[in-house]
């Protein structure tokens, strides 16, 4: 395995054009040398030792849980970011929670100059559940043969091909025609007065697989194929009511026999399974291997898994049998890998599929509600379909991407990221011992206002050249705004997943809401909470 990660490190990255990534600090220039990644500087005496930061006080017998307790606890009415920002603002930019809180201390981290002291340690690493589902089904049943520092490395070399904008632009026609399937799907969706109707997550799921399926295999797995569901009066949700909360919402794939399904369909059917049950989610029930959720879990990731391997076989006999395609380009690349490509592409897949669900569903909420950004997106289509007929090209659209981003910027799919210290550092001032979980809540800070300006509205404006100069995003801090985190390989191509679905949509239909304002939960990713009150109008 060693040889091959070796020789996809050398496929990926050819020696004499290997660029140097360095995440220095802010003070210094962009000629600064390349940080080498050793060991942590010993912490200075001057520091002030870690029991001296601020933070909510464990009480006896319910510990910090008492602190969000209906009624009588600080933080009752917030949930989520909502309880993060709520911690901020009372405590500031570093927060500690003690030790009674959980079997180890956390420590929250809301400024993003003292997130990059924390990613320049070289000292932390991502927690590991050892007891989880997922760990027992890859690795106790030998179903990962990539270590942990093959696996890191890997990941990189991912993240490192898909940041190269010739890379990525393979994807443009491919993502452009699953975009023009998935609009159409909508808009056969649509029931009274063009109302969406409940599938409509579903759709999205399938569109978020076929997507992610094509950069990954290079094939269409088939996910957008077939007649949407049609609610009728035998086969329509009953309508739920604040008693009936606990009972899951069944997508139409989970009411039909499992023979009648395709591949694609029963992958789509497992995806929503894994992202309902919160499988991916530490929790006391996931993490108790006689509870029915973990069984469960370990039942929808043996499925997984294999569902995984069928599309792989499929994709590796079509990439050895003619020419390469342009959206086989990743696949071929990963080939060296032989084994190992089977777990990293179920990764892959486990990972992603949920927070662009989520975050292809936040961009269309924030449009829905705001007509002139509507419109411009609308202008910019039709400019640029008008350019394709007069023989000019595709030219970019701009715009459309800034509606990506600012979506993704104020509802983020994670609410930060989790590093756990392995070594003693220094944190905004403080020691922080070995051992500490550190919460970069870059959810909190993407929303700050004295990074953004306006940090609750949606302006795409400000990731524009034209933007009002006080409002614009290269004011804010580099890691101000981090949706998917600081690792995730797809960070820059997931702009390109949902510009593509955003031209499509908008160049077709006007996007309206009319229902109350979701609320938004946080079940592993941050999400809107259904039911949705999109309405579907045509264009004029």
């Amino acid at each position: 395995m060693a040889n091959s990660t070796l020789l996809l490190r050398q496929c990926m990255f050819p020696r004499q054009s290997r660029r140097q990534i360095s995440r220095s600090s802010g003070s210094r220039t962009s000629t600064s040398p390349p940080r080498r990644n050793i060991a942590a500087p010993a912490v200075a005496t001057a520091l002030k030792p870690f029991n001296d930061i601020p933070g909510p006080l464990a009480l006896p017998m319910l510990r910090h849980s008492a602190h969000v307790l209906p009624r009588i606890g600080s933080f009752h009415h917030t949930v989520g970011l909502g309880l993060l920002e709520g911690i901020r603002s009372r405590y500031g930019n570093l927060v500690r929670l003690a030790k009674a809180s959980r079997k180890r201390p956390v420590l929250y981290v809301f400024d993003p100059e003292i997130m990059r002291e924390v990613y320049d340690s070289n000292v932390t690493v991502p927690p590991f559940w050892e007891r989880s589902p997922l760990s027992k089904q890859r690795f106790n049943t030998q179903k990962c043969p990539v270590n942990e520092g093959e696996s890191k490395a890997i990941w990189t070399a991912i993240r490192t091909l898909l940041e190269d904008g010739t890379v990525i632009k393979n994807y443009d026609k491919i993502f452009d025609d699953i975009a023009t399937d998935a609009t159409r799907r909508l808009g056969d969706l649509r029931h009274a007065e063009n109302a969406l109707n409940e599938e409509l997550e579903t759709e999205i799921y399938r569109w978020a697989l076929e997507t992610l399926g094509i950069m990954m295999f290079g094939i269409r797995l088939g996910c957008l194929d077939g007649a949407v569901h049609i609610p009728t009066e035998e086969n329509r949700k009953p309508e739920k009511t604040s008693m009936d909360d606990d009972i899951p919402d069944l997508c139409s794939l989970s009411k039909k026999p499992l023979e009648q399904l395709t591949a694609a369909e029963r992958m789509v059917k497992c995806t929503r399974e894994i992202a309902d049950g919160s499988f991916l989610v530490r929790s006391e029930k996931t993490l108790k291997s006689d509870s029915e959720t973990f069984n469960n879990a370990l039942k929808a990731f043996d499925t997984h898994f294999s569902l995984t391997e069928h599309f792989l076989k499929q994709a590796m006999q079509e990439l050895n049998s003619g020419k390469l395609r342009q959206e086989q380009v990743l696949l071929d690349k990963l080939r060296p890998l032989e084994n190992g490509l089977l777990p990293l592409a179920a990764d892959a897949l486990l990972a992603g599929v949920d927070p662009l669900v989520q975050t292809a569903v936040s961009m269309l909420y924030q449009m829905s509600l705001h007509a002139a950004q509507q419109q411009r997106a609308h202008d910019e289509v039709h400019w640029a379909s008008a350019s394709i007929d007069a023989g000019a090209g595709c030219p970019d659209m701009p715009y459309i991407a800034a509606c990506a981003r600012e979506a993704m910027r104020l509802h983020p799919a994670t609410g930060g990221v989790v590093r756990r210290s392995t070594e003693e550092l220094a944190v905004g001032g403080y020691e922080v011992p070995p051992g500490v979980d550190i919460v970069l809540a870059h959810g909190v800070t993407s929303k700050l206002e004295e990074q953004w300006g306006r940090a609750r509205a949606f302006i795409p404006e400000r990731w524009c050249s034209e933007g009002w100069e006080p409002l614009k995003a290269s004011r804010a801090h580099s890691l101000a705004s981090m949706p998917f985190g600081e690792s995730c390989p797809a960070s820059r191509i997931v702009g390109k997943m949902l510009a593509a679905l955003a031209t499509r949509v908008f160049d077709k239909y006007r996007l309206e809401w009319h229902g109350p304002a979701p609320n938004l939960v946080t079940t592993g990713v941050n999400r809107l909470q259904p039911p949705y009150f999109f309405v579907l109008q045509n264009a004029a």
